[in-house]
């Protein structure tokens, strides 16, 4: 099931069902072999442009890059 909360600025936030993350993960994983060791930094700088602008929220974005960071 699908999780929605609601943010600072009183919008909902809808947030990935486990089954949904883990498919998004296994299909993440799948593209990065598929785009081999040579091409794996371009394929994920570009599905991270690509997922930043589906967000739309650039502090968003910059708080999701600090915790990629401390992962």
């Amino acid at each position: 099931m699908n999780e929605t909360s609601m943010n600072e600025a009183g919008m909902s936030e809808r947030r990935l069902s486990e089954s949904e993350r883990d498919d998004a993960y296994t299909r993440i994983c799948l593209a990065i072999t598929e785009a081999g060791p040579e091409h794996e930094s371009l394929f994920l700088a570009r599905l991270s442009l690509l997922l930043a602008e589906a967000v739309g929220d650039a502090q968003r974005v910059r708080e999701a890059i600090a915790a990629a960071r401390l992962a």
